[in-house]
Parts: C-alpha cells; structure tokens; sequence
C-alpha cells in the first residue's frame, strides 16, 4: 500500500513515483550451501521485481520504467533505469516471469553507482536525457530502495490500508477490472518540508484519477491539470531545493519519505 500511496504522490505532484531505484540491499544466496553468500555471476543485469507497477498515460504513449541491477563480488552495485515506452498506449505492461528481455534498451536513462557502504548517497546517479522515457514524469523523483519493507510506513498500518481498499470503487478502464482512487484536496494531503525545516502544503489542482488492478498495477492518465501541479512542483524547488522530505495522508493512512526532484522543464514540454 505503500507503493501505492507514493504512486498517489506523484500523480498528485508529477504524475508517478517508486519508478527508479537508485540504492539497493546487497542480494544474497539463499540456496543450500551457498546460503548468506553474495550473489554475483548469475546475470549480468538482474530485473528488480517491484511489488507495484506505475505506467503514465500520454497523448504520445505510455511510459512504464523499470530498473535492472548488477553486483560484484564484493556486493557493490550497478543500478540502470530504463523505460518500456508503448507508442500505442495500449499499456504492455512489462513480462515479470522472464524479465521480458526483448524490451531492454542498451540506454540507460539512469545509472546509479551503489557501493556497499553505509555511507553511500542513495541519490548519486547520472543522467541521461536523450534516452527514450527520459523526459518522463515518471523519473523526476529519486528514492531509495524497499519503502515500506518490514512493516514499516503505511504497510504498517494493514487495519488502516484494509479499510481505504474497502472504500475503493470498482470500475473498468480499458477492458481491465480496476480500482478507482481518486487523488482531490478531500481524499489526500502532502506536506513538504526542505532543508531548512520549513513546511509547505502543497495543493492539489482539480482531481487525478488512478486506477489499480489487482496485481497493484497503477495506472495513471495524464490530465491537462497535472501542467498546474507541475509548475508548482517546479516553483517549489527553485526556492527551496530539490531534496525534499514529504508527509502524505490518503484517508486515514499517512506516510513519511525522502525524494530529490529533478529539473521539471522537458516534462513540461509534454503539455
């Protein structure tokens, strides 16, 4: 629900989120006597499974991104971003069994170098604009890795995110049984707080619609008010920087994480 939640976020201020992971956890082997060793040498570039899915729809297309990561020895990382663009916008969502390797592009939108080390920036990354999805909403937001893992933030309020699924209507988007949240200035609220320790509410322009399936897929079109949201979004930054702690509440969930936005110019092209 967490996911979700951050998906609401961005809808709400620029469209999307937990669309790229720049820090990951070392990945372990969990198989008979390898148990506990680092795993390295079974994929060059393994697919990070996300437990949700967001695709922005765009008059030009969908854009889906996902991450692929690979490991040394020593545990250090590659993170790559990457984007699964349909020109159709017939949401092909990405195949999560195989890992879909036909869609991986050998541009890299972004590419986070993640060392081992506990002092590592979970913001580091380098950016590539002239790759396909670069210029979507979709990566404007950096976070870390496993929101809401071990029962923390929302998941782990399950009574709370039990009873706002409980109120979710049922709809049909596309051929597709969905849920409907709909993201208005009554259902949700986002505090920011910069650096300094300065509070902002941020508003909500109109409503955003989002649609769930039952695999949390999120699906998220993207409406002519979200130019509004993004000028804010944008105005925001440039006076109090782009590394931002935000507090969400949809309903009677709430939820606490750290973002960094990136320039908000290309996105804004797109209207």
């Amino acid at each position: 629900m967490k996911k979700i939640l951050c998906g609401l976020f961005l809808s709400v201020i620029t469209v999307s989120l937990g669309c790229e992971i720049t820090d990951y956890p070392v990945i372990f082997d969990s198989r008979g006597p390898y148990d506990n060793n680092v795993l390295t040498g079974q994929y060059e570039q393994a697919y990070i499974i996300p437990s949700s899915t967001v695709a922005t729809l765009w008059s030009d297309g969908s854009d889906e991104t996902y991450t692929l990561v690979a490991q040394d020895w020593k545990g250090d990382q590659w993170l790559r971003v990457f984007n699964n663009f349909d020109p159709s916008s017939t949401l092909i969502f990405l195949d999560q069994t195989y890992c879909d390797p036909n869609r991986q592009s050998n541009c890299a939108i972004d590419t986070a170098w993640n060392p081992d080390l506990p002092s590592d920036d979970p913001f580091d990354y380098i950016y590539d604009p002239s790759c396909s999805g670069a210029r979507s909403v979709c990566l404007l937001l950096s976070i870390s890795s496993r929101i809401g893992e071990c029962g923390s933030g929302i998941l782990g309020d399950k009574q709370g995110a039990a009873f706002e699924l409980s109120n979710l209507q049922e709809a049909s988007f596309r051929g597709m049984s969905v849920y409907h949240l709909p993201v208005n200035n009554s259902t949700a609220s986002f505090n920011f707080t910069d650096p300094a320790g300065l509070t902002t509410a941020a508003p909500i322009y109109g409503q955003f619609d989002l649609y769930l399936d039952q695999r949390l897929r999120t699906i998220i079109p993207v409406a002519p008010n979200a130019r509004y949201q993004l000028r804010w979004l944008d105005n925001y930054t440039k006076a109090h920087g782009r590394v931002i702690d935000v507090g969400l509440t949809y309903g009677v969930m709430s939820a606490d994480f750290k973002v960094k936005v990136r320039a908000l110019d290309g996105v804004l092209d797109r209207f």
